[in-house]
């Protein structure tokens, strides 16, 4: 099966992959700060962590990735999808640390699990 992208979708896939790697950087980091270096509770760090990123996520993706202006519309639907994909998020770190994988490796399972269909959901509801 070939996946006919339009250059606009192709850059936009790059642009995601991206921020993608940043914040998901930055995720990881803040997780082995707080859960190793400061000894804070697994799931709260990463309920805490995962927050932050969202909130720099909404920015990011609107000028950067859409090249998109604000309006009250794209940000209910971003919250929306925020509240939807950061619940999901950590329903499936929670099981994958049930199995007892290394909280890292939840967090990179979890990531690849859920980043194509984000991509999905902010390119064709979010900031459609």
């Amino acid at each position: 099966m070939k996946l006919n992208l339009n250059r606009e979708t192709q850059i936009q896939i790059l642009r995601y992959i991206y921020i993608s790697i940043c914040g998901y950087g930055f995720v990881f980091i803040s997780l082995y700060l707080l859960v190793d270096l400061l000894s804070l509770n697994k799931s709260t760090a990463f309920v805490v962590v995962y927050g932050i990123s969202y909130i720099l996520l909404y920015t990011l993706q609107l000028k950067y990735l859409f090249n998109k202006k604000h309006d009250r519309k794209k940000f209910i639907r971003f919250c929306i999808s925020t509240m939807f994909f950061y619940l999901i998020a950590n329903v499936f770190y929670n099981i994958f640390l049930y199995f007892n994988i290394h909280y890292l490796i939840c967090t990179a399972l979890t990531i690849i699990t859920l980043m194509p269909l984000r991509f999905i959901v902010s390119k064709f509801i979010v900031y459609k």
